[in-house]
């Protein structure tokens, strides 16, 4: 197989579906719990609807009274939002690809296949990396929802702003975990949060709970959780879940919510390490809240029509010079929330 036939083997197709397969493969615990309920848009822009909070009861009357006025739309908020795109590129020289080998294979000996074998890994390494940066962006976009608003500008000038307008109800007072002269108990203070969280959601239960890397040290040094971390059922939660290590941490079941201490980072445009979440907060949400939109990708290269509607899209070509080889993903994700209680949070160290 020569290198030509090699080339029109990775047509845009098989590189789609290629980077599709690799999605999941960073372990990032907000697009692991809240990323599930995937939807594709059939255009750029992405429409939901958001349910604003509300506590009315049903009118009630007499028999044979005429039909309450109830205008239910005042409490559902339509959206329509272009998502940020994310489309890269990485680029293989010429000079790599004659060189091109596996690892620890002697040059000499290589026969064609072998070659291929080594190109072909050249190429998923290639679309890997390119994936794993749009997942850490994804990732960075849950943690931004979570506060409540997509906040973003780009070193050229590129900026995207979403407000989901979540009201002051959803951040409460909580003790400070780490007084050392009265520190609280955390335990009974989520379990308080999370009847609140009920409350505003309509007998919804929270399903995640999310410290972050400070106000989980807090917890587990909290005399209250030390004792209560005894618990033989709690120390069987702590072996069988999980996602790698130094990511996030896996604690307990708190009233049927997964509690996870996440002080996972990924580094800023000066190479400073971020966290994810706010480290001194702690935040409640229930995944089926929430969504992830993909806006639909428009490239003449995907064929007829030139419409992708998925989370990825993936092409090669050779550039214009003939020197190098460049690989292309694209995505257009839009995490959103259903309904602006969907999480409830709290500063936890002072």
């Amino acid at each position: 197989m020569d290198f030509d036939e090699i080339l029109a083997m990775f047509s845009p197709l098989t590189l789609t579906e290629s980077v599709n397969l690799m999605k999941g493969t960073e372990p990032l615990l907000l697009t692991s719990r809240l990323g599930k309920n995937e939807v594709n848009s059939l255009d750029e822009t992405c429409v939901f609807e958001v349910e604003e909070g509300s506590y009315n009861l049903a009118p009630m009357g007499y028999s044979g009274d005429p039909a309450s006025n109830v205008n239910i739309a005042r409490s559902v908020k339509p959206y329509a939002v272009t998502p940020p795109q994310i489309f890269m590129k990485d680029r293989i020289t010429a000079n790599e690809i004659n060189r091109v080998r596996m690892a620890a294979q002697n040059p000499i000996n290589m026969t064609l296949q072998d070659k291929n074998a080594a190109y072909n890994k050249l190429i998923g390494d290639k679309q890997q990396g390119l994936n794993r940066l749009i997942e850490r962006r994804i990732e960075w976009l849950f943690a931004q929802v979570l506060r409540g608003k997509i906040s973003y500008m780009s070193d050229t000038g590129r900026a995207f702003e979403h407000d989901f307008k979540l009201p002051a109800a959803v951040n409460i007072n909580s003790e400070y975990w780490n007084k050392p002269a009265d520190p609280g108990n955390p335990v009974h203070q989520l379990r308080h949060i999370a009847k609140y969280f009920k409350k505003l959601n309509n007998q919804r239960d929270p399903d995640l709970i999310v410290m972050g890397g400070a106000a989980g040290d807090a917890f587990m040094d909290n005399p209250y959780v030390e004792k209560w971390l005894q618990s033989a059922g709690v120390q069987i939660v702590q072996v069988r879940a999980g996602l790698a290590k130094g990511e996030s941490l896996p604690i307990a079941v708190i009233q049927g919510s997964e509690l996870f201490e996440y002080s996972a980072t990924y580094e800023d445009n000066k190479g400073k390490a971020v966290p994810y979440i706010e480290d001194d907060y702690v935040y409640m949400t229930n995944s089926s809240l929430w969504r992830t939109i993909y806006g639909a990708i428009n490239d003449f290269d995907a064929g007829n029509p030139p419409i992708v509607l998925g989370p990825r899209f993936s092409k090669m070509k050779v550039s214009e010079d003939g020197k190098a080889l460049n690989i292309y993903v694209e995505s257009h994700p839009l995490p959103v929330v259903t309904s602006n209680l969907c999480v409830v949070k709290a500063k936890v160290v002072d």
